[in-house]
């Protein structure tokens, strides 16, 4: 059927085609500017729709009022329209290529539907031009009357429709059941929208109608990152950032600021949300502020050539510090630089939390190379400890037990030793208890360690006796934590049983604890295993916490005194006499008194005078390895 141009552009109004073209020109300026790196290729496919978008709505409204003017360009008319078309097909194989992104379609699926998809669009093209030239599709006559004819554009927008649907409904499971039926309404909304077009003749609102699905992509799958008190972006996006700019070569500056109960303070004042506003207005260019969910904020500054970041920096702490005064919230902050030292993009993120959970509160910290090692060091020592854990060898040959022997006052001989714990890496060398101890337990990794320690200890000792040397017993250290589990005293138990010694041969080093349910713990594993013939020492009497009456109530057998006590009775006479003082009354009590940390013959001298039974320190020997107690005790 022909038709007069005047009567099909009748039917026709820009106003939709408009409303995509700022669509595309609003959505693509908020995209960008919410954009911070994650999801790169999803990123670009959304930016590929919203620019071929805004080309097909062009395209459209050049070809409808190209068939207004007196001297049709036709070859133009047909130009604009084939574009408009093509166009469109482009952006339902992005919209296509997004959703299958979502979906995890398998990589055999993926090919088929390319395969499909791009056949699909060049026959359509080469149809549509076979179509105009032979006259039994669109074709405009002489006399400005054009034929619509077959359209194949709708039956492969329809064949696009169809593999979306199905799609969707086969992989749905993949989608969250909102995201599903987000996508699924709008899908049928826009068809909908289609149909009711055609029954009214109408075609001012293809570009829309189609453009509808990408409206929902971009509403249900990038939603805005950033938080609206404090505009900083999840903490999510933070490697993402980081990854890209290194790839680039570029450099960067990272500040992290720690402060506790930021978040909330910030909703509830809006002074506080003046000064941070205004903060960020003053010292923040180009520059992105991450949040996570510790109520740490890490911004992130690429350098650019020219220009004084320390100078910066300085002045940006300054106003913080000006700033802080008026509110007074606790902070840590912590400075480093994008290094080539560091490994993974996501250990710059680790090294921060390592650095901020060493530092006090109210106190600022540049990451050195030396800290950057540090983190690595402690990396790669905590991963060995968790390997130890896992395998449960109690002959793990990464774990060595050194000892230092222990004087006997009354005897005049070493009989007794405290058994030490270190570790033997093959990247590190020899760790010390100061940089494993503090991980192992803080990661809930310490028990077996000290099951290990223990066991190797009661084989030293089988050894010991064996040859004939004289020992009264060996001392081994365990942590609150060991005697958490309910399995302590049996394991204990079962490993001095295995080894063929005496229970008397070994005692317990514990320090007292602060919490009620550690110290009813304590009291109980002590009576269960004193009853068996174990020793317990109180290990570090002096430092920390010192409660009287609970140390009276668990029967220990030794006081060990920190060495800061016998530093502190070297200060005045009034210090000696309260040391001395403590060590009188618990020998009245029936205690043996062991100090800690003799150097020298004038503290072996004062420890005498204070009631010392044995005396432990660098005077007798330093800590060695366990095979060499042997040249301290006394043979038969």
């Amino acid at each position: 059927m022909f038709v007069n141009s005047e009567l099909y552009l009748g039917s026709y109004t820009p106003v939709g085609d408009i409303i995509v073209l700022a669509l595309c020109i609003v959505m693509g300026i908020l995209i960008k500017q919410t954009h911070i790196g994650k999801e790169k290729t999803s990123f670009s496919i959304i930016m590929h729709i919203l620019i071929f978008g805004f080309l097909a709505a062009s395209a459209n409204i050049y070809f409808q009022t190209g068939l207004l003017k007196d001297d049709l360009n036709i070859p133009f008319i047909y130009g604009m329209r084939l574009i408009h078309h093509v166009i469109f097909i482009f952006i339902m194989i992005f919209y296509i290529r997004y959703i299958k992104g979502s979906l995890w379609l398998p990589l055999r699926n993926k090919r088929i539907n390319r395969i499909v998809i791009f056949t699909s669009a060049v026959i359509a093209v080469l149809f549509d031009i076979a179509a105009s030239y032979f006259k039994f599709g669109f074709y405009i006559t002489k006399d400005h009357r054009f034929s619509a004819g077959f359209d194949i554009f709708e039956m492969l927008y329809m064949l696009f429709m169809i593999n979306i649907v199905y799609m969707l409904i086969k992989f749905r499971k993949r989608l969250l059941t909102k995201v599903f039926m987000g996508l699924m309404s709008v899908l049928v909304m826009s068809n909908l929208l289609l149909c009711i077009q055609g029954l009214k003749r109408q075609v001012s609102y293809t570009s829309i109608c189609c453009f509808l699905p990408i409206i929902s992509i971009i509403f249900l799958f990038h939603s805005n990152p950033f938080n609206i008190d404090t505009g900083a972006v999840s903490g999510e996006y933070f490697a993402d950032e980081i990854r890209e700019n290194l790839s680039k070569g570029k450099e960067m500056i990272i500040m992290c600021c720690h402060m506790p109960g930021f978040s909330s303070k910030i909703t509830k004042s809006a002074d506080l949300r003046t000064e941070f506003y205004e903060f960020f207005r003053i010292n923040v260019k180009k520059a992105i502020l991450y949040s996570f969910p510790n109520d740490s904020f890490v911004m992130t500054i690429v350098k650019q050539k020219n220009t004084e970041y320390d100078r910066i920096v300085a002045k940006m702490l300054d106003d913080f510090k000006k700033s802080h005064t008026k509110f007074n919230i606790d902070y840590k902050i912590v400075i480093m630089e994008s290094s080539d030292s560091v490994i993974n993009v996501s250990d710059y993120h680790n090294i921060i939390d390592y650095t901020d959970m060493k530092m006090p509160f109210n106190t600022v910290v540049r990451v050195t190379p030396d800290d950057i090692k540090d983190y690595y060091d402690k990396h790669y020592i905590l991963s060995e400890l968790e390997d130890i854990a896992e395998k449960k060898d109690l002959f793990d040959h990464r774990v060595l037990v050194y000892c230092q022997p222990v004087y006997n006052l009354n005897t005049g001989q070493y009989d007794t030793a405290e058994a030490l714990m270190r570790l033997k890496l093959d990247k590190t060398g020899m760790v010390f208890p100061d940089q494993f101890i503090p991980l192992a337990e803080q990661f809930n990794l310490i028990h077996n360690l000290s099951m290990i320690i223990l066991n190797k200890t009661c084989f030293a000792m089988k050894g010991f006796l064996n040859e004939g040397y004289i020992v009264k017993r060996i001392s081994v250290n365990f942590s609150a934590i060991d005697l958490r589990y309910d399995s302590f005293c049996d394991e204990v138990k079962g490993i001095i049983e295995s080894n063929g010694i005496e229970y008397g041969k070994i005692a317990v080093e514990i320090t007292e604890s602060r919490s009620d349910a550690d110290f009813n713990l304590m009291k109980q594993r002590v009576i269960q295993l004193q009853g068996l013939g174990i020793k317990f020492y109180l290990d570090d009497f002096g430092t920390g916490y010192s409660n009287f009456e609970r140390i009276m109530e668990i029967p220990f057998d030794i006081i060990k005194f920190d060495r800061s006590l016998l530093i502190e009775s070297l200060k005045n006479a009034s210090s000696q006499y309260m040391v001395k003082t403590f060590a009188n009354m618990f020998h009245d009590l029936k205690y043996s008194i062991l100090f800690e940390g003799v150097e020298n013959e004038y503290d072996e001298d004062r420890c005498k005078l204070m009631m010392a039974q044995y005396l432990q320190g660098y005077k007798y020997s330093k800590p060695i390895p366990i095979e060499e107690l042997r040249k301290f005790l006394l043979h038969v």
